[in-house]
Protein backbone atom coordinates (compact mmCIF):
# COMPACT_ATOMS: atom_id res chain seq x y z
CA UNK A 1 0.00 0.00 0.00
CA UNK A 2 1.34 3.22 -1.07
CA UNK A 3 1.49 7.04 0.99
CA UNK A 4 -1.15 8.40 -1.52
CA UNK A 5 -3.56 5.72 -0.80
CA UNK A 6 -3.75 5.74 2.50
CA UNK A 7 -6.20 7.99 3.24
CA UNK A 8 -6.68 7.68 6.63
CA UNK A 9 -3.21 8.46 7.55
CA UNK A 10 -2.52 11.97 9.01
CA UNK A 11 0.80 11.61 10.29
CA UNK A 12 2.94 14.06 10.22
CA UNK A 13 5.62 12.09 11.61
CA UNK A 14 6.73 8.63 11.06
CA UNK A 15 6.38 6.90 13.63
CA UNK A 16 5.71 3.03 12.94
CA UNK A 17 4.86 0.76 15.48
CA UNK A 18 5.42 -3.31 15.80
CA UNK A 19 3.47 -5.70 17.06
CA UNK A 20 4.71 -5.37 20.22
CA UNK A 21 3.83 -1.79 20.78
CA UNK A 22 0.60 -1.74 18.88
CA UNK A 23 -0.59 -4.56 21.40
CA UNK A 24 0.63 -1.91 23.76
CA UNK A 25 -0.91 1.30 22.70
CA UNK A 26 -4.38 -0.48 22.35
CA UNK A 27 -4.39 -2.67 25.37
CA UNK A 28 -4.88 -5.76 23.83
CA UNK A 29 -3.08 -9.12 23.14
CA UNK A 30 0.05 -9.25 20.59
CA UNK A 31 -1.85 -12.41 19.15
CA UNK A 32 -5.27 -11.07 18.43
CA UNK A 33 -3.25 -8.56 16.49
CA UNK A 34 -1.38 -11.38 14.48
CA UNK A 35 -4.48 -13.44 13.95
CA UNK A 36 -6.74 -10.53 12.37
CA UNK A 37 -3.48 -8.86 10.54
CA UNK A 38 -6.09 -9.69 7.33
CA UNK A 39 -8.77 -7.50 8.08
CA UNK A 40 -6.71 -3.98 9.92
CA UNK A 41 -5.00 -1.48 8.01
CA UNK A 42 -1.20 -2.06 8.92
CA UNK A 43 2.15 -1.55 6.53
CA UNK A 44 3.71 -3.90 4.67
CA UNK A 45 7.91 -3.93 3.93
CA UNK A 46 8.71 -7.04 2.26
CA UNK A 47 9.14 -9.92 4.46
CA UNK A 48 9.20 -7.54 7.69
CA UNK A 49 6.57 -8.35 10.10
CA UNK A 50 3.87 -5.53 9.46
CA UNK A 51 3.83 -2.06 11.19
CA UNK A 52 0.97 0.37 12.46
CA UNK A 53 1.21 4.38 13.05
CA UNK A 54 -0.95 5.75 15.02
CA UNK A 55 -3.54 6.46 12.15
CA UNK A 56 -4.18 2.59 11.86
CA UNK A 57 -4.49 2.42 15.55
CA UNK A 58 -7.25 5.02 15.59
CA UNK A 59 -8.86 2.78 12.54
CA UNK A 60 -8.17 -0.31 14.57
CA UNK A 61 -10.31 1.16 17.30
CA UNK A 62 -12.98 2.45 15.64
CA UNK A 63 -14.00 -0.79 13.66
CA UNK A 64 -14.35 -2.35 17.13
CA UNK A 65 -16.00 0.41 18.73
CA UNK A 66 -19.52 -1.30 19.78
CA UNK A 67 -22.25 1.49 20.51
CA UNK A 68 -25.39 0.14 22.24
CA UNK A 69 -28.22 1.60 21.25
CA UNK A 70 -28.55 3.51 24.12
CA UNK A 71 -25.90 4.89 24.05
CA UNK A 72 -26.19 5.94 20.34
CA UNK A 73 -29.23 8.14 21.87
CA UNK A 74 -27.49 9.44 24.42
CA UNK A 75 -25.08 11.38 21.73
CA UNK A 76 -27.76 11.89 19.45
CA UNK A 77 -25.96 10.92 16.66
CA UNK A 78 -27.61 12.01 13.03
CA UNK A 79 -29.37 9.37 11.37
CA UNK A 80 -28.77 7.41 8.78
CA UNK A 81 -28.69 9.37 5.62
CA UNK A 82 -31.98 8.19 3.19
CA UNK A 83 -31.27 6.28 0.02
CA UNK A 84 -30.01 9.33 -1.93
CA UNK A 85 -32.60 10.08 -4.43
CA UNK A 86 -31.35 9.90 -8.27
CA UNK A 87 -30.51 13.25 -9.81
CA UNK A 88 -33.22 13.54 -13.09
CA UNK A 89 -30.79 13.35 -15.97
CA UNK A 90 -31.03 16.29 -18.17
CA UNK A 91 -31.24 14.59 -21.31
CA UNK A 92 -34.11 11.79 -22.01
CA UNK A 93 -33.27 8.14 -21.30
CA UNK A 94 -32.03 6.29 -23.89
CA UNK A 95 -35.65 3.60 -22.88
CA UNK A 96 -37.79 6.60 -24.37
CA UNK A 97 -36.05 6.65 -28.21
CA UNK A 98 -37.64 4.83 -30.54
CA UNK A 99 -35.25 3.84 -33.47
CA UNK A 100 -35.80 5.55 -37.11
CA UNK A 101 -37.97 3.87 -39.07
CA UNK A 102 -36.08 1.67 -41.99
CA UNK A 103 -34.60 3.17 -45.37
CA UNK A 104 -37.27 1.84 -47.90
CA UNK A 105 -35.68 -0.13 -50.58
CA UNK A 106 -35.91 1.42 -54.33
CA UNK A 107 -37.96 -1.08 -56.44
CA UNK A 108 -35.75 -3.29 -58.84
CA UNK A 109 -36.60 -2.02 -62.62
CA UNK A 110 -38.69 -4.99 -63.98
Amino acid sequence: MTAWTRTHCVCTEVRNLDYDEAATALKIKRRWLEDHISKLPHQKFGANPAVFCMCDLRVIQAMQAVLPAEARAVINLPAEPAEPTPATPSVSPLSGLKPAQGRRRATAPV
